[in-house]
Order: C-alpha cells, then sequence, then structure tokens
C-alpha cells in the first residue's frame, strides 16, 4: 500500500456519478490508496473536517452546492491537496478552479493513468522535503523545511502544497531567473511540458499572500518571455 509516514493515504472522491465514483475508487484502491465516495458537498465537508483525508478529487458539479463554492469553502480552512475533475473543459473553468486554490485541474473523460499519474505527482510535492536544508531565508521570507512552515515577516504564510513548492524552487534559486519551463518541470513534472496556465494561476495566487503589492511584486518578479526570479536584494 501507498504510505504516509506508516499509514495508507486516504483520497476522498467527490463525484455524484455513481460510475465514475466506483470506477475512481477502484483504480485509486488498485494504485494502494485508501479512497471513499460521497455524492454531494454538504457530506464532503463534513468528511473533510471531521476524517481529515490526505487528498481531494473533486467534481464541480455537485446537486447541492456549486464546486467552486465547495471548494473555496474548504480552502478557507484546509490546504490538504486537491484535485478537480470536471467535465467543463473550457480554459475559463479551469482558470477559474486553479484561482479559488484547486493543486491541479484534469478534464474529464480522463485516462486511467494520467488519473494516477496525477495523484502520485501531487502526494510527491507534499511529502518532498530539499535536503540538505533545513532554513532557507530570503530577505524576511522564510521556510521551516522540516516543518514544511514558510514564514514573511515572522507571519506564517498558509499555502497549498503547489504554492509551497514554487516558492522552495524560487528560493532555492534566489538571484536566477528561472524559466517557465523549468519551474514547470521542477513543481509538476513531466505531464504539464508547456501547461503555462496552470503556473501563471499558481503563480498569481501565491503573491496575494506573498507580495505587498502583488501587482508590483518583490518577491516574485516575471522576468518577460523568460520567466520568474527572486532578488536576493530589494531594488
Amino acid at each position: 500500500m501507498v504510505t504516509a509516514q506508516d499509514r495508507t493515504i486516504s483520497i476522498l472522491v467527490v463525484e455524484d456519478d455513481h460510475d465514475t465514483a466506483e470506477m475512481m475508487c477502484a483504480l485509486l484502491e488498485d494504485a494502494g490508496y485508501y479512497p471513499l465516495a460521497v455524492d454531494n458537498g454538504q457530506t464532503a465537508l463534513e468528511h473533510i473536517e471531521e476524517q481529515k483525508p490526505d487528498m481531494v478529487l473533486l467534481d464541480l458539479r455537485l446537486p447541492d452546492v456549486d464546486g467552486l463554492e465547495l471548494l473555496k469553502a474548504v480552502r478557507a480552512h484546509s490546504f490538504l491537496p486537491l484535485i478537480v475533475i470536471s467535465g467543463m473543459v473550457h480554459d475559463r473553468d479551469r482558470v477559474h478552479a486553479l484561482e479559488a486554490g484547486a493543486d491541479d485541474f484534469m478534464s474529464k473523460p480522463f485516462s486511467h493513468e494520467e488519473l494516477i499519474a496525477r495523484v502520485r505527482a501531487l502526494i510527491r510535492r507534499v511529502e518532498w522535503t530539499p535536503q540538505p536544508e533545513t532554513k532557507v531565508r530570503v530577505r524576511q521570507l522564510e521556510l521551516d523545511m522540516p516543518r514544511r512552515h514558510a514564514t514573511i515577516n515572522g507571519q506564517k504564510l498558509h499555502l497549498t502544497p503547489i504554492e509551497y513548492s514554487i516558492l522552495v524552487t524560487l528560493m532555492r534559486q534566489a538571484g536566477n531567473i528561472i524559466s517557465h519551463e523549468e519551474l514547470l518541470h521542477a513543481v509538476w513534472g513531466d505531464n504539464y511540458k508547456g501547461d503555462f496556465s496552470v503556473l501563471r494561476v499558481n503563480v498569481s495566487r501565491l503573491r496575494q499572500k506573498l507580495e505587498i503589492n502583488p501587482r508590483r511584486p518583490a518577491y516574485i518578479v516575471t522576468v518577460p518571455g523568460r520567466g520568474y526570479w527572486m532578488p536576493l536584494n530589494r531594488s
């Protein structure tokens, strides 16, 4: 079984189509995870609060609540890994889900292999801690690697796993320009080659939490046509 700290990783599947939920649970169980399916938003919220699953796979079309509103409600108190899986395939739907706090977005229909690959990739982001550093600091921004905590000016930043991974990558390369391709590969892996929209949305979301003025960022600076960099000194 796939475990985190000697326990099976639990995954909550929020999907109102019984056949789809059953298929997803079977795939996850075969891959070594412990899945549980619920078919409405209220039950999903209760389960997240009471059982604290390790990951959520969320369909946006639910019978009792809009999926984006449910996502925002989850993010109001939890930063557990969350992948949106939806039949809505327009770019704006994808962007809205990422802006609301999703770590990833998959469109239906999806391949069985892709589902498991995306789940594994996100879990790796959560479990991975760079070595040998224990702390990394850039000006007033500091990462405590063993605890996976980020603070700025002594105040804790509440980050999703993807936001944390972006910050780790940029801080470890502070002073250097990291191309869009390099950052995308470092954080999401090979499955996201050329998928820059997911990168832009997550960087924008991270800036909202990190920067005094997100329109004039001091920590995550865009280098037009090249990528991003984190200045070592305030300009």
